[in-house]
C-alpha cells in the first residue's frame, strides 16, 4: 500500500506532467513563436513544475524535472533551440544562434542530471565501480533524451518519418535509464 508522501510525489509529479503538455499542446496549437508562446510554453512549465515539486521537497525529482525540460521544449512544436531567431524557426542558415542554444541546453540538461544523481547518492559512500556504471547509465540517459541528433540514417529516417512517436519513445528510454541511474545510486 502506497504512503500518503508517495501519493503526494504522484500527484505532483502528474500537476507537473500537465502543465508541460498544457505547454506543449498551447504550442502545437497556435504555432506562433513569440513572447506569449515563451510565457505560456516555457516559462510557466518551469516556474510552476519547479514550485510544485519543490513543495514536496524531493529534490531528486526536482532535478530530474529540470534536467529533462529542456531537452522536452529543445525542438517542436517549441523550438526552443530557435528562440534567438524566433519568429523564424531554423534548421541550417542562421546556424549559429541554434548551435549556441543546442550547446546551452544540452549543457543544462547536463548539469541537472549531474544534480540528480549527485542528491541520489548523498549521505552514501559508493564505490568507484558503483559511480563508474551510475556515470554510464546517466550518459546513457542523456544520449537517449536527445537521440533524435545521431547522425545516423536509421535513426534519421525514423525522425521524419513519426517525430512525434520517435520523440516520447527517446524520452522515456531515457527516463527508465534515469531511474536505474537513481536507484542504484541509492542503493
Amino acid at each position: 500500500m502506497p504512503t500518503r508522501a508517495t501519493l503526494y510525489d504522484l500527484l505532483a509529479v502528474i500537476a507537473t506532467t500537465l502543465i508541460v503538455v498544457a505547454g506543449l499542446l498551447y504550442a502545437y496549437v497556435v504555432y506562433v513563436f513569440d513572447a506569449t508562446t515563451f510565457l505560456v510554453s516555457v516559462a510557466s512549465p518551469i516556474v510552476f513544475g519547479s514550485a510544485i515539486l519543490s513543495v514536496r521537497k524531493r529534490r531528486i525529482l526536482l532535478f530530474a524535472f529540470l534536467a529533462y525540460i529542456w531537452a522536452v521544449i529543445d525542438d517542436a512544436p517549441i523550438f526552443f533551440d530557435s528562440v534567438l531567431t524566433w519568429p523564424e524557426v531554423t534548421r541550417f542558415h542562421p546556424f549559429l544562434p541554434r548551435l549556441y542554444m543546442n550547446i546551452v541546453i544540452h549543457s543544462l540538461t547536463l548539469f541537472f542530471l549531474y544534480l540528480t544523481i549527485r542528491e541520489s547518492m548523498k549521505g552514501r559512500a559508493p564505490t568507484r565501480p558503483k559511480i563508474f556504471v551510475v556515470a554510464v547509465l546517466t550518459f546513457i540517459a542523456f544520449v537517449l533524451a536527445y537521440a533524435q541528433n545521431i547522425p545516423l540514417a536509421m535513426i534519421q529516417n525514423t525522425v521524419q518519418n513519426s517525430w512525434y512517436q520517435f520523440d516520447i519513445a527517446e524520452k522515456l528510454s531515457s527516463m527508465v535509464f534515469l531511474y536505474f541511474a537513481i536507484r542504484l545510486a541509492k542503493g
